[in-house]
């Protein structure tokens, strides 16, 4: 199936969405859920407007497609706050609590290594939480 990479980002009041494949097209939501529908709805009305425009709908947007979805890292840590602690993704993660902190507020942006061992520690703690019976 053909795949469009979507990208969520923290918004001044919620979350803009970008599309790889599509440098120009963006959406928005206030939560992850809406994000993710008006992204869909976003490149739903673009075939719209390209229909009524008799101008080609790009290949990937004919028939059935699949969106793949990744977080900057401000978005995601603001998207599982609540869930999982700062202090223990920090621990999980190796990396110092504060640092975490400037990420998820913005401040900072992390490096691919840093980033990398955020999302290895949180697949760990799921991992762990789905062992639980």
């Amino acid at each position: 199936m053909k795949q469009i990479h979507v990208t969520l980002e923290m918004g001044k009041d919620g979350y803009g969405v970008s599309f790889e494949e599509f440098p120009n097209i963006f959406g928005f939501g206030e939560t992850v859920e809406a994000a993710k529908i008006d992204a869909k709805a976003v490149l739903d009305g673009y075939v719209v407007v390209l229909d009524r425009c008799s101008r080609p709908v790009p290949e990937i947007l004919q028939g059935e497609y699949e969106l793949v979805w990744q977080f900057d890292m401000e978005a995601l840590l603001k998207h599982i706050d609540g869930t999982i602690t700062k202090t223990a993704l920090a621990k999980a993660a190796g990396i110092n609590p504060a640092q975490l902190t400037h990420y998820s507020t913005g401040l900072k942006k992390p490096r691919k290594e840093q980033r990398d061992k955020i999302i290895s520690a949180l697949h760990s703690i799921g991992k762990e939480l789905l062992s639980v019976s």
